[in-house]
């Protein structure tokens, strides 16, 4: 099974999602059964910088939500990245 990651952005105050993908790229990540990605789970942060190849629109917040898609052997799944007023000062790399 093929599984293709895309991640949308809830801006504060927004009801609308921002898509960071572009014609050229239909997801942010995709890998098949061989391979390994993280998802980030419901509650966790992310920071996403924007980057010029992948995704134009810088990403960070908490996980809002993650949607699985399945359909003739491929899960799409669409994770939620939501801006909050939280402080990041105590999270370090």
């Amino acid at each position: 099974m093929k599984y293709g990651i895309d991640y949308r952005f809830l801006a504060k105050g927004e009801t609308q999602l921002v898509d960071n993908t572009t014609m050229h790229r239909a997801v942010d990540v995709e890998v098949d059964e061989t391979e390994f990605a993280l998802i980030p789970n419901v509650g966790d942060y992310v920071d996403f910088p924007g980057e010029d190849d992948i995704r134009h629109v810088p990403m960070k917040g908490r996980v809002k939500s993650r949607c699985f898609h399945y359909k003739l052997g491929y899960c799409y799944i669409t994770v939620v990245i939501e801006e909050t007023d939280d402080d990041w000062s105590c999270v370090r790399p």
